[in-house]
This record gives C-alpha cells, structure tokens and sequence, in this order.
C-alpha cells in the first residue's frame, strides 16, 4: 500500500498587520494561591467522579444493549466523555 500526499496547488497569500502593531511582550504570570490550587484539585476530583460515573453508565447500557439485540452492541451514546 502506497501513501500519497497531495496539496493543493492554489496558493492564496492574506496580508496581515506589520510586526510592529502587535505587542509580543511577555506578560507576568500570576501566582497561584492556596485557594486556587484548592479550586483545581477539587474540580480534577469532581470530574474524575462525573467520568467514572458516566463510565459506569456506559458499560450498563452497553451490557444491556448486547442483552436487547442478539450479541449486536449498538455504538450510539448520547454520552459526553471527559479525558484527565
């Protein structure tokens, strides 16, 4: 099997501000405080639940579907699915 690459031959050039209208310079970083590290470890905590939940959730309706439909497991899920 052979792999090709095509791109396209149309080649359209957009011109944009100079340089010197954009400031590039370097912005301080905030420190975080006790309170927003509290924040973020209790909003990772709360999501990991919500995923496994919604993992628990998928594998029960994926078992119940192979059960309805003869070993046939349908593959729609109305699920939204969160990644840590």
């Amino acid at each position: 099997m052979n792999k090709r690459v095509q791109f396209a031959c149309d080649v359209e050039f957009v011109s944009t501000f100079a340089n010197e209208d954009y400031d590039r310079t370097a912005q301080e970083v905030a420190k975080l405080t006790y309170k927003d590290m509290l924040e973020l470890l209790t909003m990772k905590s709360q999501w990991r639940r919500d995923m496994e939940k919604m993992m628990e959730e998928r594998k029960s309706t994926e078992e119940e579907t192979v059960d309805n439909t003869n070993n046939s497991p349908s593959r729609l899920f109305n699920v939204q699915e969160i990644c840590i």
